[in-house]
């Protein structure tokens, strides 16, 4: 899996025990929300919480993973205890409500909705407005997860985070300005990637086309098998991944970041969220996101199955898509609110001042892309082949 999770640490973020969660428990008309740790500002929640007549409450998960989880506990029958009401000491037992909105990420989306954990979005074509078609296009899906021309709108993206590199400055090393500098002789065994074979693959697609979603459809369309579809697929990129492997030291998705500030690698690739602190702790580090554009990674709202899609539900989305608090979510850090992404690449008027000098470009988030859900077909292609170009060349 895509091991990402939202780190905003700093004054303006919030930590596990703080006033985040509520110890209290839901009542009826209370809004119930799960979000990252630390992934929305204390002023953006506290600014929610005054305008609504009716309580909030939001909770936290460390882990988009455990985010996952809890989904799939919502879903599990209840264990049948008809035998305890025969004894004199029991108490009634309510079964955990879902929460009207969870925090989920976009790698997340397909499984959630292939496994029936969540439903689709009661969101009008006026409530939606604010988020930018390639967005809306994004999130609309079939019940398989794969994204289809409906009306289905199964998540509404709050904030967006690229695939940055990540590098110790010095003078004997490229100067990353685009992605085929990973592959720079000075950097040989230099370098850590991410342990996913969707990032990587997709690193490899877009030094060779421009683009992280090259299109398989000759071979989506096939009767090809699992085995068929890897050679197809190993042809095309079994060269290309051998020299970018060359410059690979490390692929870890977990300790990236210290192997960096401890000096074993020169370079490694992350998630913008995850740079955050590494920028303020380590001068020296500079991060950079090609103008050719960068992977997309979204946070998104989702309701589970059997929530209710009440008016309080949809006025946080509302909220998190108002253009001031969009504005202090992508200023928190290591991201961008997608309702900031519609412009054309050569127009960044909408584009806020505050946020043009905080590193961001405007070009560079406009030619940027989100990875595409892949038949099972094509992902279990992908995985076997990951496992084969890595055994070749350890």
């Amino acid at each position: 899996m895509i091991n990402r999770r939202t780190l905003l640490l700093g004054s303006a973020s919030l930590a596990a025990g703080s006033v985040l969660t509520s110890c209290r428990s839901s009542a009826a008309n209370t809004l119930d929300v799960t979000l990252l740790e630390g992934a929305i500002p204390v002023e953006v929640l506290q600014a929610f919480r005054k305008q609504m007549p009716t309580p909030v409450n939001f909770q936290t998960q460390i882990q988009m993973q455990g985010v996952f989880q809890q989904l799939q506990r919502w879903q599990q029958p209840r264990e049948d205890k008809s035998w305890s009401r025969f004894l004199p000491w029991r108490s009634e037992e309510t079964q955990a409500r879902p929460h009207q909105l969870v925090s989920l990420g976009d790698y997340w989306l397909k499984g959630a909705i292939a496994a029936n954990l969540i439903e689709p979005l009661s969101l009008s074509t006026e409530q939606r407005s604010p988020l930018p078609s390639q967005w809306q296009q994004f999130v609309t899906r079939d019940q398989s997860g794969q994204i289809t021309a409906s009306d289905l709108l199964w998540a509404a993206p709050y904030k967006v985070q690229s695939l940055v590199i990540l590098y110790r400055q010095s003078g004997n090393q490229p100067n990353f300005s685009q992605w085929s500098d990973l592959l720079d002789p000075r950097l040989k065994g230099q370098i850590a990637l991410p342990n996913h074979p969707g990032l990587v693959i997709g690193l490899l697609q877009k030094m060779q086309t421009g683009s992280f979603n090259t299109s398989f459809e000759s071979l989506v369309n096939s009767s090809a098998s699992t085995l068929q579809l890897v050679e197809q697929l190993s042809e095309a990129l079994a060269e290309p991944f051998a020299a970018l492997n060359r410059q690979v030291k490390t692929y870890d998705s977990q300790t990236a970041l210290k192997a960096l500030a401890n000096e074993d690698v020169k370079a490694i690739v992350i998630w913008s969220g995850d740079v955050v602190t590494a920028l303020q702790r380590y001068r020296s580090l500079r991060a950079v996101m090609p103008e050719e554009g960068s992977l997309l990674s979204a946070d998104m709202w989702v309701k589970p199955k059997g929530a209710p899609m009440t008016d309080a539900a949809q006025s946080w989305i509302d909220f998190c898509w108002q253009p001031e608090v969009a504005s202090q979510l992508s200023l928190s850090g290591g991201g961008l609110s997608p309702i900031f992404l519609g412009q054309p690449a050569d127009d960044s008027s909408e584009f806020p001042e505050t946020l043009k000098t905080h590193r961001l470009s405007p070009i560079a988030m406009a030619n940027s892309e989100p990875l595409l859900p892949l038949p099972d077909s094509m992902q279990a292609a992908y995985f076997e082949l990951w496992k084969q170009l890595r055994t070749k060349t350890a």
